[in-house]
């Protein structure tokens, strides 16, 4: 065999082996992008969820505020329907900051600094949103009250010492519960990125 045959065979198996490593890093690619986007799935469903219920309840208050005769209900109509608006855009928003991180174009350092400084963001969005929601569970039941015709359901000073306080704990426990699943679905997604070399 020629020393230029051997060349030919060594240069087609090199380009053979490079071509399959290209084709693996591509799968592998791909299965890093699925997993990454599988661990932020249990995020992605309830917050559209909650996003189109905030923003049916936004809708109902706009079209009945003009009903609300007294001026505090007012008021407390117009702090829900901004909640109700604003948080839901801030979190959609974030997650599609979350979903369009290119894992494949960054650097993976690049990636994870990003990735990161959103992760915190976020949490810290969840828990400033925990505390919001006690304010709107507090505030959302008033002119509700009014609009169903049960004003004096507001004035019994049993709806302020039990309902409310319990309203309030269930809101705290379920938001905690929600930024704890949350932290864990980001911590995963962290790690695929991590794992990326």
């Amino acid at each position: 065999m020629e020393l230029e045959e051997m060349k030919s065979i060594w240069g087609e198996l090199s380009g053979k082996v490079e071509n399959q490593e290209k084709i693996k890093k591509e799968e592998l690619m791909k299965m890093t992008k699925k997993k990454y986007h599988n661990s932020l799935g249990t995020i992605y469903f309830p917050e559209i969820l909650g996003a189109v219920i905030c923003f049916a309840y936004a809708g109902f208050f706009v079209f009945q505020i003009d009903k609300l005769e007294i001026f505090a209900n007012q008021l407390f109509a117009i702090f829900n329907t901004v909640l109700m608006i604003v948080l839901p855009v801030i979190s959609l928003v974030m997650l599609y900051r979350f979903s369009r991180l290119n894992i494949s174009d960054n650097s993976p350092m690049e990636l994870l600094k990003k990735f990161k400084k959103d992760k915190q963001f976020y949490r810290d969005f969840q828990i400033v949103t925990v505390v919001l929601s006690g304010l709107f569970a507090m505030t959302v039941l008033p002119p509700l009250a009014e609009l169903m015709g049960k004003v004096d359901m507001v004035s019994n000073p049993n709806f302020w010492m039990i309902y409310v306080p319990i309203g309030v704990i269930c809101v705290f426990f379920f938001g905690r519960w929600t930024v704890k699943k949350y932290t864990r679905a980001l911590d995963k997604a962290q790690e695929v990125i991590e794992g990326i070399e």
